[in-house]
């Protein structure tokens, strides 16, 4: 009896693995479920979903992982003819199957997915291939509940924003004399150390300069670096621009630039909102 009974759970937890592993074809979506609750909410035009995403290619690169990133995906159910592309099987047509909670990897054929790009796949995207989205469904809201939390997060983030705008003079004054380096400066707040002047004239905007620069934040943590990168003086920041100002030919320097002179309010890649920018910078030659 015993035995049977061990071979009959060994059975269960056999169809079991097998079931997570079945891609289903559901309203043209090629999908394989990894856990679904039949009693959970389900999702609905117009709902907003908050979302875990790992996009992998055909050969288990990953593209795209928004745990790592540390924000989840958000997105708004829509009804396959509103919802983006031209066919069923898109991820937010995918979307539509899942229930909160529910995890599953949602396949995208890359032929479908680019039939209307008239340029070659990148490299690691294969002809003939899915482009896999593991998602999982993390948070379902009304439209009015997400506007209310939008709102929220609004006032909290304004509030925090003022605070640390209040702070900047004084942790850009102790990094300054924390440095080891005499810094200067100028009329419209930029904070400058000239290593080396260079020699000849100085750059001046609508001019486009070769240069080498390391970008960070005051606790030395990278977030760009280039090397003999061309540099338009005008369409950059204004930080940067006056920084390349203050160069010359073969010209070297370190720059403090306060947010209002470089992305100010507005959150750009790896830069938060009201960030404080050094730019260790080397002027080469004039493009």
């Amino acid at each position: 009896m015993r035995k049977q009974l061990i071979g009959l759970l060994s059975a269960v937890v056999l169809l079991s693995a097998c079931n997570q592993n079945k891609v289903e074809v559901i309203d043209g979506v090629k999908i394989q479920f990894h856990s679904h609750d039949d009693k959970a909410k389900k999702l609905k035009d117009g709902d907003i979903i908050t979302f875990g995403l790992v996009i992998k290619n055909s050969t288990d690169s990953v593209l795209q992982d928004t745990y790592k990133e540390g924000k989840p995906g958000k997105g708004m159910i829509q009804a396959p003819n509103n919802a983006p592309g031209s066919f069923k099987g898109t991820f937010e047509n995918g979307l539509r199957l899942l229930a909160l909670g529910d995890s599953a990897t949602i396949l995208v054929p890359i032929d479908s997915l680019t039939k209307n790009i008239q340029a070659p796949l990148p490299p690691f995207l294969k002809p003939g291939s899915d482009l896999k989205y593991t998602v999982k469904v993390l948070k379902v809201q009304s439209r009015a509940e997400f506007e209310k939390e939008m709102e929220k997060e609004a006032a909290v983030n304004k509030q925090a924003a003022a605070g640390k705008l209040a702070q900047e003079p004084k942790v850009i004054a102790d990094y300054v004399a924390k440095s080891g380096k005499t810094f200067q400066k100028s009329a419209s707040g930029l904070y400058y150390s000239i290593l080396s002047p260079g020699a000849g004239a100085s750059a001046k905007m609508g001019e486009t300069w070769i240069v080498n620069y390391r970008g960070s934040f005051l606790d030395g943590k990278e977030f760009d670096k280039g090397s003999a990168a061309e540099m338009p003086l005008g369409q950059m920041i204004p930080g940067f621009n006056e920084a390349l100002t203050l160069l010359k030919k073969g010209g070297k320097g370190v720059f403090v630039i306060p947010s209002a002179l470089g992305y100010g309010d507005q959150e750009r890649g790896p830069i938060p909102a009201n960030s404080v920018l050094v730019f260790e910078v080397e002027l080469l030659n004039k493009k």
